[in-house]
């Protein structure tokens, strides 16, 4: 196999992003017949069709690709990273495994399992394969990354130290990598008590992350200032409207929304543990492919319009769309039980979720917003239109702000159910804020909520993907309760934005 671009894919993908769908998928099948040797014939269109969620033919396009070259690791590896950027760590951890049992394999794919091991907890594997890695001279920034957050996973802060430190001096620092050794650092010192050194480095992160944030932060206005209209002009006739025209559907939906780093991942693996539920972790295809469908049915960006207008036919095609996304990323059906949908940066989605799904139930995760807005800026996050935001406590608590204003507007206007829960509550009483949010969301009690630990070491454990999977897999914790008091001079610019929500919410 070669592995190659081409004009021909570059083309492919051109039409693709631009709706051209058929034009695409017909440059796509010409690839694959003219090309059938380069992997690149197959792994293009595949990610393309991910994109838009059409798995049947991504899966069909890469079993095409092992048939055509079952023993070469570089397919595997393809494939591994593929499902990776799908969020989807057991089918990806498969391939990487079968690329390395393969000849041929070498040091990026024994690095992809490394990271992939120990986002599963497996630390022991997770060292031997990056040390691996090493001795081979592969100095991929990314190696060095890895291999740091495994020592500090194990407890060896001294050695995890001296590697990022050592990544940061021979890397450009623009890198991303590099961003996140920073931020690393930063959350080791705050774990120590040394929160001046956590500022220190998490603003060395904070300021790369600037020199780079102009495309992100074009983007995220757009998206505020078409959100904010959305806010303004909707009313409680809009919901009742659209929920008095709706048809019945068989799936029982819920939302668990509120604000990122607000315990939405607890709460979350609390009540995926009841039998009569399954839950979909930050799978965003409302916030993509919904809003794309709104967005592009008006040319004045009037959100609002764009819902009332969506033909009925075009929302039952939404809805199975939506159901058939969300069974594959399981690997399993939804049948009868309540799906939650879990995303914490869905506030401002939540006409949209309503729209599609009118009787769902709504779980609001609350947090101080003063604690909030730390951990939002206490970490690296890649950049995007929500991350973006949270490059100083000031802009983080502008945005923090935008959601929770947004969420009060939504609660007075809504009939379906809807509970808030408090992160600081569900640390001190788990089993009595998980039956609180049951009864919300019309399920009865089941004792298994409470072996949600179990469950996430298990054999039929699903991972978390989200950035909380290393504390969510502890004994619950209340070190992280008020830990805004350690950062009171770096909330500062943030606390006049917040006043009003640490008031509205019960934590004054």
């Amino acid at each position: 196999m070669i592995d190659r671009p081409s004009p021909r894919l570059r083309a492919a993908i051109a039409l693709w992003r631009e709706g051209r769908r058929a034009d695409a998928t017909a440059l796509f099948h010409e690839a694959i017949r003219t090309e059938p040797n380069n992997v690149q014939s197959y792994i293009v269109p595949a990610r393309a069709y991910a994109e838009k969620f059409e798995f049947a033919r991504m899966d069909e396009t890469l079993d095409r690709l092992v048939r055509r070259a079952p023993r070469h690791p570089g397919v595997h590896h393809y494939i591994g990273e593929t499902y990776g950027m799908l969020k989807l760590p057991d089918r990806s951890l498969a391939a990487y495994e079968k690329a390395a049992n393969l000849p041929g394999a070498g040091p990026p794919t024994w690095m992809e399992l490394a990271l992939l091991c120990e986002r599963a907890h497996r630390l022991d594997e997770a060292e031997e394969l990056i040390e691996r890695t090493v001795r081979t001279g592969y100095s991929l920034p990314l190696v060095g990354l890895v291999r740091g957050r495994i020592q500090r996973r194990l407890k060896r802060l001294d050695q995890a130290e001296a590697i990022f430190r050592d990544l940061i001096a021979r890397t450009p620092s623009d890198s991303p990598t590099v961003w996140d050794a920073w931020s690393e650092i930063a959350l080791m010192r705050d774990s120590q008590g040394d929160y001046a050194g956590a500022v220190e480095a998490i603003e060395q992160c904070k300021q790369g992350q600037r020199r780079h944030e102009a495309s992100h932060w074009k983007v995220s206005e757009q998206i505020h200032g078409e959100m904010r209209r959305l806010i303004d002009l909707i009313s409680a006739d809009d919901f009742r409207r659209w929920r008095d025209e709706a048809p019945a559907v068989d799936t029982r939906t819920a939302l668990l929304t509120g604000f990122p780093r607000s315990g939405t991942t607890l709460l979350e693996q609390l009540l995926d543990s009841h039998p009569d539920l399954v839950s979909s972790e930050e799978r965003d295809f409302i916030g993509r492919e919904l809003l794309q469908s709104v967005a592009s049915r008006r040319s004045d960006h009037n959100l609002l319009s764009g819902l009332d207008e969506l033909p009925a036919d075009l929302l039952e095609t939404e809805r199975r769309r939506y159901v058939a996304a969300m069974e594959y990323f399981l690997g399993e059906p939804i049948a009868d039980r309540l799906h939650l949908d879990k995303n914490p940066a869905y506030n401002l989605t939540i006409p949209l979720v309503l729209r599609l799904f009118p009787e769902t139930r709504l779980i609001v995760a609350l947090r101080d917003p003063r604690d909030v807005v730390l951990s939002c800026y206490l970490r690296y996050l890649p950049l995007n239109a929500v991350s973006v935001r949270f490059l100083d406590p000031a802009r983080t608590a502008e945005r923090y702000a935008l959601d929770m204003a947004a969420w009060l507007k939504f609660r007075d206007l809504i009939e379906t159910p809807w509970r808030e829960i408090r992160y600081e509550d569900t640390v001190a009483d788990a089993a009595g804020q998980a039956r609180l949010a049951l009864e919300t969301l019309g399920l009865p009690w089941d004792d298994q909520v409470l072996g949600y630990r179990e469950r996430l070491s298990g054999e039929r454990h699903k991972q978390v993907t989200s950035p909380s999977y290393e504390a969510v897999a502890q004994p619950i914790y209340t070190r992280a309760i008020g830990r805004w008091h350690h950062y009171e001079e770096l909330l500062a610019p943030a606390m006049k934005t917040l006043e009003p929500f640490i008031r509205e919410f019960g934590y004054a």
